[in-house]
């Protein structure tokens, strides 16, 4: 040590105390971590492997999906398996049917995720003609999904579809250009 250098310099010089490589945290890299654990958690979910497994299949450390999934890993301590809780509480945009058109929503409820997911195939079932507009407004007339009701009425939506006011690609909205 060269005695007008700091005790943290000094570390500094000695060899295997520093990173080879900067720790970078950009977005980008963050955001496509953060979508690797959210698909572990959805294939771990699923049954589709072990923990471990999964971990190699989506090239994730144990600290990396720890970090991103948190609460939604139970067990791994004193040898029992790791395995997903069985609902979350994660944020979700979510576009919910209104007569206006699908509007984003935001909502914790895994439960309303589901059961818009199922109106949504349900909808497009209508407007292919693989259901009934009957049957249609018999499954969904009344129902309150994450405290609204949704629109159910199923004229209504054969003329929104022909206006292509619906438009839906994706469940989960993209809202980050409308802000």
């Amino acid at each position: 040590m060269n005695p007008k250098q700091t005790p943290k310099a000094a570390r500094a010089e000695q060899p295997g105390t520093m990173r080879t490589k900067p720790h970078l945290t950009s977005t980008a890299r963050g955001n496509a971590a953060l979508e690797r654990a959210l698909n572990l958690l959805s294939d771990l979910r699923r049954g589709k492997g072990s923990y471990s497994a999964l971990l190699r299949k989506h090239h994730l450390s144990t600290r990396t999906a720890h970090k991103y999934l948190g609460r939604d890993l139970l067990g791994g301590t004193r040898g029992k398996p790791v395995r997903a809780s069985k609902a979350d509480r994660r944020v979700r945009l979510l576009l919910f049917p209104q007569a206006a058109g699908d509007v984003p929503i935001r909502t914790r409820s895994s439960r309303a995720a589901t059961e818009l997911s199922e109106y949504f195939h349900d909808r497009d079932k209508l407007l292919r003609g693989k259901l009934s507009p009957e049957d249609f407004e018999a499954n969904w007339r009344g129902v309150i999904v994450a405290g609204k009701e949704v629109f159910a009425d199923s004229s209504e939506i054969l003329v929104m579809a022909d206006a292509d006011v619906l438009k839906l690609e994706n469940l989960y909205a993209n809202t980050a250009g409308e802000r």
